[in-house]
């Protein structure tokens, strides 16, 4: 019974006993590992978007007593974990990874979770991207300013297209025009915000920037302050996250949250489900995002 079983566990942690997880795996016909993929493309130091949600997917799993397998992938390519069955199940995380990887995957019924990202008929726990950026549009909106830009690395992505389409549905829903000499791309990395802000203001002249990630944000601040430009004075910004680095941008970066443990936890759940209970219909977890407001914003602009 489950008094007699936490008596045998409290009394394994106390000899430090540690199972034979080869011979466990052939008793239980379950490896008691779960695989995390992501492309190769994202950065997973502990204070980045993926590192943070990386650390929560494991800590997740350590409760439950599995153990996480991590690979990158580049292309459609199966990493060994899978061809080698090496894993009772995936968690598949960022919308770098191609959707055809994705399928086959899915075609070889290994329970999997997307994480960050989404398809139809797959698993998914993803952030609320179209309403974060209308919130975080509608704040500037707001605040008075009718010149309202957005940025990215890129648009080449299902995050940063969600945001970009809730900076537009804000702008609609509040009587602006769309402007696309107000949106401007840069580069993948964290010069991506520097280029695109240059590139925007060498042809036009915002009052505020909603950037695609707070990494986008802070070297964009960086652009405006070369130019000579004040922040907010000149030109307001908000980024989207609150990654770490928001507070320490010059001035603190106004943001919107992005839950990232609570994502790893409902992935964690929702895998363990699929794991004991595979012929489930598929179940899209969408997590809304939180305003932020810092100093980067500035107050209510005096109407001229």
């Amino acid at each position: 019974d489950e008094a007699t079983r936490e008596q045998i566990l409290r009394i394994a942690e106390e000899l430090g006993y540690a199972p034979d997880m080869a011979a466990r795996s052939l008793v239980l016909r379950r490896t008691e590992n779960i695989g995390f993929l992501i492309h190769a493309l994202q950065s997973l130091s502990p204070h980045t978007f993926y590192g943070e949600i990386l650390t929560a997917v494991e800590r997740e799993l350590r409760r439950h007593r599995y153990h996480l397998h991590f690979a990158t992938v580049e292309d459609e390519t199966l990493p060994p974990l899978i061809k080698e069955n090496r894993v009772d199940g995936l968690i598949l995380a960022g919308c770098d990874l191609p959707p055809v990887l994705i399928r086959s995957l899915k075609e070889r019924r290994i329970p999997l979770v997307l994480l960050d990202n989404h398809l139809l008929g797959i698993d998914s726990v993803f952030t609320d991207n179209v309403n974060g950026a209308f919130q975080a549009t509608a704040h500037l909106i707001r605040l008075g300013h009718r010149r309202v830009a957005f940025i990215a690395e890129t648009l080449d992505n299902l995050s940063f297209q969600e945001r970009f389409e809730g900076y537009r549905q804000a702008l609609e829903a509040h009587g602006l025009p769309f402007d696309p000499e107000l949106v401007a791309e840069g580069e993948r990395g964290f010069e991506g915000g520097f280029v695109a802000m240059n590139s925007l203001l060498d042809r036009a002249r915002p009052t505020a920037v909603v950037a695609a990630n707070d990494p986008t944000a802070a070297s964009a601040m960086r652009a405006i302050r070369a130019r000579g430009l004040r922040i907010p004075e000149d030109i307001a910004v908000v980024g989207f996250d609150d990654d770490p680095l928001a507070v320490h941008t010059d001035p603190p970066l106004t943001t919107m949250r992005v839950f990232r443990s609570k994502m790893a936890v409902l992935a964690v759940a929702r895998l363990l489900d699929l794991i004991q209970n595979p012929e489930q219909p598929a179940l899209h977890i969408r997590i809304e995002t939180q305003l932020i407001v810092r100093q980067s914003c500035g107050s209510p602009l005096t109407p001229s």
